[in-house]
C-alpha cells in the first residue's frame, strides 16, 4: 500500500522552513513576561501616584492657599462642608462642624446661612 501524501503538512513544513530564515521567532514566553513586567510597573506607578496621605493634602492645601490668596479661606471651608457631606452617616460632630464653616464662610448672615443649608437637606 502506497502512503497518501500530506500536502497541507509539507507546504506547512516549508513555509515553516523560509520564515526562520527570514526572521528568528521570539518565544512567546518572553513577550509574555515583558508584557507583566510592564504592567506591573504600570500598576505600582498608578498605586503611588493615587497614594492618599495627611501630608499630602496638608502640602496640597499650602499650595492652594499661596495659589488663592484671600479667597482661599472660603473654598477651605466650601471643602470641609463637601467633605463632610460625603460620608454616609452624619453624626452631631459632623453637624456642628458644618455650621461652624457656615458660619465662618459668612459671619454676617450665618443664622441664614446656616438655616437655608439645612433647609436643603
Amino acid at each position: 500500500m502506497s502512503k497518501k501524501k500530506n500536502t497541507l503538512k509539507d507546504l506547512d513544513d516549508f513555509l515553516r522552513q523560509q520564515a526562520a530564515t527570514l526572521v528568528a521567532p521570539t518565544p512567546l514566553s518572553d513577550s509574555l513576561k515583558e508584557r507583566v513586567k510592564e504592567e506591573k510597573q504600570e500598576a505600582a506607578m498608578t498605586e503611588i501616584a493615587n497614594e492618599v496621605s495627611v501630608a499630602g493634602i496638608l502640602k496640597d492645601l499650602k499650595a492652594l492657599s499661596e495659589q488663592e490668596g484671600s479667597s482661599f479661606r472660603k473654598k477651605f471651608y466650601d471643602l470641609i462642608v463637601r467633605s463632610i457631606e460625603s460620608q454616609d452617616n452624619c453624626t452631631a460632630e459632623d453637624k456642628m462642624l458644618i455650621n461652624t464653616a457656615l458660619y465662618l464662610k459668612s459671619p454676617e448672615n450665618w443664622k441664614e446661612t446656616i438655616r437655608s443649608y439645612w433647609k436643603d437637606r
